[in-house]
């Protein structure tokens, strides 16, 4: 199957602060130098702990964010340092759904104005866009007279319905779903995440899907990426990584899931992270989980570990994994 996206070696790095002749004092490494490719159709799931880069990754990859290097293909082609107008043809066909349905949403528009503005330069009648929008209000679970409220009048499930809606107006190919269920109730959650599928399904969909939810993930994501302070430390097919996690960082995220059963949960090892997680603007030398890893060495301090394949596509950055 081939790839719709592709980051390689991507690297999204901050100025922090500035030297009276306009020099960083300090540079935040948000994202430092993260590969991996997500195919027409699928879903790759991202996670691990706030302020990892996750976000990051996937604002670049729609470039919100223009990258500081590395390469993002699209369809086969590098936009990672395109301009504006080099971007537009590019823009209808990635789109983005935010975290928080609540700020994302403009309070002053109705649901139909939300929805259609995405359409406005589209070369659409106004009766056209109208069909288009009450189309896509049907796909996503709303109905026709919510058409005319605004955004208050909506819960939290149903405004990330309208933000689903409004991403899928241009009829695009990729989509990344930044967090889109953390802000909602449990209830709620399974019924968006529901959506989302049957929507991949319908439309062919491919979708980076950004959470700190592992149980959510697994669910939904044909491949998994688990970063780390702005590295990607373990990638695998989604059966084969909850199969057999080999990373330390990787089982230790595992190992917070809750788990319904009490006597499963007794029975289960929680593995406890020493220290908290260190800042991107200063790094650990060598591996950045060494800090807080229970089998750290000296090489881990001294050597960064490579992204290296131990299984077939299952690769992971650690000196103490042997392939």
């Amino acid at each position: 199957m081939s790839s719709l996206v592709e980051a390689r070696g991507l690297k999204m790095y901050f100025p922090v602060g500035r030297t009276l002749t306009g020099k960083p004092r300090r540079v935040l490494k948000a994202v430092d130098d993260v590969s991996f490719s997500i195919n027409k159709g699928e879903t790759f799931g991202l996670v691990g702990e706030s302020g990892c880069g996750k976000t990051t990754v996937g604002r670049s990859l729609v470039r919100l964010y223009e990258p500081t290097d590395g390469e993002i293909l699209f369809d086969g082609q590098d936009i990672a340092h395109f301009s504006e107008r080099q971007l537009v043809p590019c823009r209808r066909r990635m789109q983005m759904i935010f975290q928080d349905p609540y700020a994302s949403l403009n309070p002053r528009m109705t649901v139909a104005s939300i929805i259609a503005e995405p359409l406005r330069k589209s070369g659409l009648t106004t009766a056209e866009q109208q069909e288009r929008v009450r189309a896509l209000v049907d796909l996503v679970g709303l109905k026709p007279d919510h058409l005319q409220r605004y955004p208050h009048e909506f819960s939290g499930g149903q405004r990330q319905r309208v933000g689903i809606a409004r991403a899928l107006a241009s009829e695009p190919d990729f989509i990344v779903c930044d967090e889109p269920i953390s802000a909602l109730d449990v209830s709620i959650q399974a019924q968006v995440i529901n959506t989302l599928e049957t929507l991949q399904e319908k439309l062919g969909l491919s979708y980076l899907f950004v959470s700190h939810d592992l149980s959510m993930v697994r669910h939904i994501s044909h491949n998994v990426g688990v970063m780390y302070l702005g590295c990607m430390v373990e990638r695998a097919p989604v059966d084969e990584l909850y199969r057999r996690m080999l990373h330390p960082y990787t089982r230790a995220l595992m190992s917070a899931v809750p788990i319904p059963d009490p006597d499963l949960a007794a029975a289960s090892e929680r593995i406890h992270l020493s220290g908290d997680v260190p800042t991107p603007i200063d790094p650990p030398s060598g591996c950045r989980f060494r800090a807080r890893c229970p089998y750290a060495t000296a090489r881990c301090a001294q050597e960064r570990p490579e992204l290296r394949e131990v299984a077939p596509n299952h690769f992971v950055a650690c000196h103490l994994v042997q392939g």
